[in-house]
């Protein structure tokens, strides 16, 4: 994160707390909503929080509970994320470790099939979107199964998460999903992603996160591709799901192992 691209703002004095704190821990400039200069704003509104591009006027937040999530909540276990998972009826869920979260819509999807789910965001600004979105949805008696059966939150660089990670905590699966470009989204989903591209440094460090992804994961490693698009490392995948728009490049460890 560029810390001169992006302000930090508040919409009233009941925000102004927690709008300062959050500056403060990052280094970040912190001002009142009528004083912002720079495009990018992390604000503290007086609803939700969200990241705002001044420049495209357009702004980011993340709701569990109503418009595209609420779709999401209605997927089945047919779907191919499902398949990539490994999630069989009449067999337990797999704890599923997200370790590239962003914004939440595969982890929350996940949750509603069942799966206990670890979200790892190393960024702090989405990492605050989602802390966000889980405390409002956390209101809410539909979103009290998800929190019971575990929807865990933490922002940390994934490679020394995964690498500090004791033996015991190991997750059965982890999920990756590098952030690339999609000429078929939607112009909303192009701008959230053009969004995130300024906010977030570019990445180039996926082998490495694949490679630890593979010592820890318990039974299998699911990465998300663009179709067409090379594997993420050296190692080939043991099988390949495919979607409408992307696949999934499944690492099942049993097989890799023998």
């Amino acid at each position: 994160m560029s810390e001169d691209s992006l302000t930090v703002s508040y919409h009233s004095a009941a925000q102004k707390e927690i709008a300062e704190t959050f500056a403060r821990q990052q280094q970040i400039v912190c001002r009142p909503a009528n004083e912002i200069s720079t495009n990018l704003v992390l604000h503290f509104g007086e609803y939700v929080v969200e990241l705002k591009d001044l420049l495209e006027k357009s702004s980011i937040h993340v709701d569990f509970l109503a418009g595209d999530m609420a779709h999401r909540k209605q997927c089945g276990r047919g779907q191919s994320i499902a398949k990539a998972i490994g999630l069989k009826s009449g067999i337990q869920p797999p704890h599923v470790l997200d370790a590239t979260a962003g914004l939440a819509r595969d982890a929350y999807v996940l949750a509603n099939l069942g799966c206990r789910m670890t979200l790892l965001e190393q960024s702090p600004v989405v990492a605050e979107l989602l802390k966000d979105a889980i405390s409002r949805a956390s209101l809410h008696n539909d979103f009290q199964h998800i929190l019971a059966q575990g929807f865990e939150l933490v922002n940390d660089d994934a490679v020394n998460y995964m690498q500090q990670l004791k033996s015991s905590h190991y997750p059965d699966v982890i999920y990756l999903d590098p952030m690339f470009p999609d000429r078929k989204k939607s112009a909303q989903v192009k701008k959230n992603m053009q969004m995130l591209q300024k906010l977030l440094a570019h990445d180039d460090n996926n082998e490495a996160l694949l490679n630890a992804a593979l010592i820890t994961a318990r039974k299998r490693v699911v990465v998300k591709r663009p179709k067409g698009a090379e594997c993420l490392g050296q190692h080939k995948p043991s099988m390949t799901i495919d979607s409408k728009k992307m696949r999934y490049d499944v690492y099942v460890l049993a097989a890799m192992k023998n």
